[in-house]
């Protein structure tokens, strides 16, 4: 069964494109020219992800976003601008939407980030202070991410070995397998999964050797949880960069 896509642009030549591109990638994709006519679809059929652009005539991609995520809060949304990270974009990042992807793009870039969403990959947290790792996916998952809690650097490696997993994030001074050596680990055996790393502790030297070996971001905690979330769909918008490149 083809997977249904709703691609949302008022750019009727865009939505040509990639609409040609994601039905090459064997996907059904229903159009739709303004926001409103979007609900409309939305309201009356079923889903499995929704690509908009952001900036539209009448209803923004922002305010389409989170009227989809009450009709249907477990599809994946992905959005398009043209414009700088400004406060709307910034806002639905830190609300849940999976990735936002910056005009002019390459469109084999969209193709990889909407494969990734459909996939439905969950966010790893790793921290050794078991109540906070729970605390943190809580956050996480009640802005709409799918998510998973550990308190192990070496069960989270071996959780991460059935490929569900595709973000990390990692405390970074732990016992046992440390965060530094959870990031090293995926560098070498599962680079496709982005390590966000998280520390109370301000060591420059773990800090240095984690950027080095692919860390996407490094956050102070306490973690503000919509921060995370804008971290996380921030790297999941670079992850198809980072694919097209290898």
């Amino acid at each position: 069964m083809h997977q249904r896509i709703l691609l949302v642009d008022d750019a009727a030549s865009l939505r040509i494109t990639l609409a040609a591109n994601l039905e090459l990638e064997g996907m059904e994709v229903v159009e739709a020219e303004s926001g409103e006519r979007a609900l409309e679809l939305l309201r009356s059929g079923s889903f499995d992800l929704m690509l908009s652009d952001i900036r539209m005539t009448g209803m923004s991609g922002a305010e389409l976003f989170e009227h989809a995520k009450q009709l249907r809060p477990e599809m994946p949304v992905v959005l398009m601008t043209a414009f700088a990270l400004e406060d709307v974009v910034r806002g639905a990042l830190r609300g849940g939407v999976f990735a936002v992807l910056a005009k002019p793009f390459d469109v084999g870039h969209v193709s990889r980030t909407v494969l990734r969403a459909l996939r439905r990959p969950t966010v790893l947290v790793v921290d050794d202070h078991e109540e906070q790792a729970h605390a943190t996916a809580d956050a996480l998952r009640a802005i709409g991410l799918r998510v998973e809690a550990m308190s192990d650097g070496a069960a989270a490696l071996r959780r991460i070995e059935d490929r569900s997993i595709d973000i990390c994030v990692v405390d970074l001074v732990m016992p046992g397998i440390s965060g530094v050596e959870v990031v090293e680990r995926l560098k070498a055996k599962h680079s496709d999964v982005t390590a966000i790393v998280i520390s109370e502790y301000l060591v420059p030297e773990l800090l240095q050797r984690a950027m080095a070996n692919g860390a996407f971001a490094c956050l102070r905690k306490p973690v503000f949880p919509p921060e995370l979330a804008q971290v996380v769909a921030e790297a999941r918008g670079r992850a198809g960069l980072r694919s097209a490149a290898a």
